[in-house]
């Protein structure tokens, strides 16, 4: 009779550990496309704000061994990430392309001057006062005749960059808060089964840690199950992403890839650690007439 008994009860107790672990997978998959989102985001305005450049005026009559040494010294430079320069010659076909005719065969000579486009490091357009660092030593190299940078593109660009950090955070603060509400509440309802067996081991005298460690011990391997089910659909994802849209390729990364993973899996890990924990000594506290209430 008792082993029909068990039998009768071992599905349902199997179906609950499968909902469970199902509900924190699932939970944890958003936890994970959200952390994909605030590391694209991190790399995507590092990369729109390297995009802006200063654009260097030379004199036309520049000689070219002053351009060189101009150069070198330009590459020195601790904000410059990428430095390109175009020759009077370069400049005139580029204009040509554009007009559809040679200036230069009814004006007899090349106005056009050589230019440098110093492409700087994120971090030095993040704001005015540094923008203002990287003017300053721009222009006090002999050879610049004039420096052009766009101010109010910048300015705009910085506004809008801090305006998606902030709403990515406030997203991250309020899907993490959701994930903890509904992870400890899965894991309280499937220990709220064997509340009358916690009862039962504290009337024979168990410690409340040995009490505690099992249930501990179950719900963690089950937050690392969820969180490896978690990752095979974000790695999917991920490969879906990346094959239907190459230029996502710099973007996301394998060292992405790894940080996402441990993300999702230390986040599997500690809060079913802790809703255990939680949802156990909650039990333990109870006695027997309120236990039959809840």
């Amino acid at each position: 009779m008792s082993n029909n008994k068990k039998r009768k009860r071992a599905p349902g107790f199997f179906h609950s550990q499968s909902i469970s672990v199902i509900s924190i997978a699932m939970v944890l998959f958003l936890m994970g496309v959200v952390a994909v989102m605030w590391l694209i985001g991190g790399d995507l305005k590092n990369h729109v704000r390297e995009s802006v450049n200063f654009t260097i005026l030379l004199s036309p009559e520049s000689d070219p061994g002053e351009i060189t040494a101009m150069k070198r010294a330009l590459e020195r430079e601790p904000f410059v990430k990428e430095l390109e320069y175009y020759s009077k010659e370069q400049a005139m076909v580029e204009l040509q392309k554009e007009l559809g005719e040679n200036p230069e065969e009814f004006l007899g000579w090349n106005p056009l001057s050589p230019t440098f486009e110093v492409y700087v490091e994120a971090d030095y357009i993040a704001n005015e006062d540094s923008i203002a660092i990287v003017e300053e030593a721009l222009s006090g190299y002999p050879m610049t005749e004039s420096l052009s940078f766009k101010h109010d593109l910048v300015s705009e660009l910085n506004e809008n960059i801090s305006k998606l950090t902030i709403i990515l955070l406030v997203l991250a603060a309020l899907l993490l808060l959701i994930s903890i509400v509904l992870i400890n509440n899965t894991i309280r309802l499937l220990i709220y089964s064997k509340r009358f067996t916690i009862y039962t081991m504290r009337l024979v005298g168990a410690t409340p840690s040995f009490i505690r460690r099992p249930f501990v011990r179950y719900n963690v391997w089950s937050g690392v199950v969820a969180a490896m089910i978690a990752m095979a659909f974000l790695a999917w994802g991920w490969w879906y992403v990346l094959d239907h849209y190459p230029l996502m390729r710099t973007l996301l990364t394998l060292d992405h890839a790894l940080t996402v993973g441990a993300v999702v899996l230390l986040l599997g890990v500690v809060i079913s650690w802790m809703s255990a924990s939680w949802a156990v000594t909650r039990y333990l506290r109870m006695n027997v007439n309120k236990l039959y209430r809840v």
